[in-house]
């Protein structure tokens, strides 16, 4: 099964007050939600790059923290990456649980697809 399947992931477009928003819909509310906030090709990018960055280093090396506008959290890591809705929550406890966790490399694929679905507005899948 590809990555897209896997988390049932579909994309749409759906018009309020005469403006098209583009949506993700998965099995986690929580990675439709921080995904919803990179509405453009440049913050896909840059959040691309945090990823490939950190996969790129050793295993051992410190998580990256990114910070989304909403204030919501990504914990990216070399093999796990988490979701949490409120930044100053975890802040105020780094062991709190986060609201979804997946693989870092399907965080990055789905992502990818997210990027695409945002660029040329198909089904997500890359050619």
């Amino acid at each position: 099964m590809s990555i897209l399947s896997d988390y049932k992931i579909s994309f749409r477009v759906q018009k309020i007050h005469n403006t098209n928003f583009k949506f993700i819909d998965s099995v986690s509310p929580s990675l439709d939600a921080i995904l919803f906030e990179f509405g453009n090709v440049i913050h896909c990018d840059a959040l691309l790059e945090v990823i490939n960055l950190r996969i790129s280093n050793a295993p051992q090396s410190e998580d990256v923290l990114y910070t989304t506008q909403g204030l919501q959290m990504i914990k990216i890591g070399y093999s796990v990456t988490r979701l949490y809705h409120d930044v100053e929550v975890y802040d105020a406890n780094p062991n709190t649980t986060s609201a979804y966790s997946l693989p870092t490399a399907d965080f990055k694929e789905i992502v990818k697809a997210w990027r695409n679905f945002i660029t040329i507005g198909n089904s997500g899948l890359l050619n």
